[in-house]
């Protein structure tokens, strides 16, 4: 049962084998009820012969049979019997084939034979029959001057059921055989069939295995195929195609860390170099310990971001939920940037309502608006502008952030939801810091997460603009 093949087989087998067993079973029951009617009919015919030679003259009454008349009632291997009862329960005639036996004979009386399986007076199984009738009137006068009543007399005859067992048991016998034999070669000409309409399968198998861990790039040829695989075929070339991505942006993915990482390492490595290569003034060391402490701190939230990104992708993320003022949580992550943004003198503008209360995940919605912040502030030019707009349209929350200095193309506006996208210069931010490209595609997997969205877009004169949807 764990192969198609044999699922398929024993199921046709035993679908054969019932329909085959309810045909035989119920054409033997049509031939048997007809044999045995027949042969009623034909012991009932002998009665009514028998019947027919009964004459009654006023009391008497005459069966009118010769010596060598009905050769078949007589002693012998396929004799056959009859007996005759008055009304009284007296014996009237009998066969010679009987001698001293004695059918069977019912109380119940009816116009019509009545059938009855009977043991024979010989000990073989026999059929009777059984009437009830009036014998024939003796036509002179005597009857009329006797005023006899007509006599009620009781018939039956019997015969020996040999001929029609052995044709039934025969049937029986030639029927199972039949169904046997019909059922076997149905299983050997469906094997061939089985095996051949699964051929298919096998060498959509082949195919499959010869495709290598190293190269996801062979697709299963779908000709030939038939119509019932072409779906599992095409499925199977759509997930092949998803893994084959899956598997690039993965190989793509660690040569990027590999390369994001490089590059810190190599300058918090130069930086302890050079302050060790020769005895230095305290303020030297301490320009030197903070410089390698920014660069482990950037290579921190690199990896914190990394980590979280992961969790999202893994669906290890559990969203909790709960009533955020949206306003006070946005005043809340900007005092961590308004010391740089008066530093770089922008100009900041705010337009919020009175309130605007969301049910979401306190946590996760302050991460996002962090790095929505922090990637406002530190792509804004010197002097710039900022805009941070929040407005309640069809029952959602909008946030657009706004800054100005961007100079990130509009058919590229998309990528900065590619992780380690950085635009080279056009993103390159001023100062020392160093940015990896991971806070808006982190904000993208946490408003997925959130039940939300985040979009960005790009304007003439170098308005970059980042809009997210919270369901409120």
């Amino acid at each position: 049962m764990r192969t198609l093949r044999t699922r398929l087989l024993l199921g046709t087998a035993i679908g054969a084998g019932l329909v085959l067993s309810v045909s035989a079973l119920v054409l033997y029951t049509m031939v048997r009820a007809a044999l045995w009617a027949e042969f009623d009919e034909s012991l009932a015919s002998k009665a009514r012969s028998l019947a027919a030679l009964v004459e009654q003259d006023g009391d008497e009454l005459e069966l009118e049979l010769g010596e060598d008349s009905l050769p078949e009632y007589k002693p012998a291997e396929d004799a056959e019997y009859y007996q005759f009862w008055t009304s009284a329960g007296n014996v009237l005639a009998r066969s010679p084939s009987l001698g001293a036996g004695d059918l069977s004979r019912s109380s119940t009386r009816s116009d019509q034979p009545a059938h009855a399986n009977t043991v024979l007076p010989d000990g073989r199984r026999g059929r009777v029959v059984q009437i009830t009738f009036t014998p024939r009137q003796e036509e002179n006068g005597l009857l009329a001057q006797t005023e006899s009543s007509p006599a009620e007399l009781t018939l039956a005859v019997a015969r020996k059921t040999r001929d029609v067992d052995r044709a039934l048991a025969w049937l029986r016998l030639l029927l199972a055989c039949g169904c046997a034999g019909a059922i076997l070669v149905s299983v050997l000409v469906l094997s061939w069939i089985v095996g051949r309409g699964l051929e298919p399968l096998g060498r959509v198998a082949a195919e499959i295995a010869k495709i290598g861990e190293n190269d996801l790039s062979s697709r299963l040829d779908p000709r030939g195929t038939p119509a019932e695989l072409a779906p599992v075929v095409t499925r199977l070339n759509d997930l092949l195609a998803r893994l084959e991505r899956a598997f690039a942006r993965e190989r793509a993915f660690t040569a990027d860390v590999a390369h994001e990482l490089r590059t810190p390492l190599a300058g918090l490595r130069s930086t302890l170099e050079v302050s060790l290569s020769k005895e230095r003034a305290a303020a030297a060391y301490r320009e030197a310990m903070a410089k390698s402490l920014a660069i482990g701190q950037q290579m921190q939230r690199m990896v914190e971001n990394l980590l979280e990104l992961a969790r999202a992708d893994a669906g290890q993320l559990e969203v909790a939920s709960e009533t955020v003022d949206l306003i006070a949580l946005l005043k809340d992550c900007w005092t961590q940037y308004a010391d740089r943004a008066t530093e770089r003198q922008l100009e900041v503008t705010w337009r919020l309502p009175e309130s605007c209360l969301i049910t979401s995940d306190h946590a996760k919605a302050s991460l996002v608006l962090k790095n929505i912040l922090d990637n406002a502030v530190t792509y804004t030019d010197a002097g710039g502008r900022v805009t941070i707009a929040l407005r309640r349209e069809n029952g959602q929350a909008s946030l657009h952030v706004a800054n100005t200095g961007s100079i990130v193309a509009e058919t590229d506006a998309e990528k900065v939801f590619d992780r380690f996208w950085r635009g080279d210069t056009a993103r390159a931010p001023e100062g020392n810091e160093r940015r990896y490209g991971l806070g808006l595609p982190l904000c993208q997997n946490l408003m997925t997460l959130l039940g939300g969205s985040i979009t960005v877009s790009t304007a003439k004169g170098g308005t970059f603009t980042i809009c997210v949807l919270f369901p409120v």
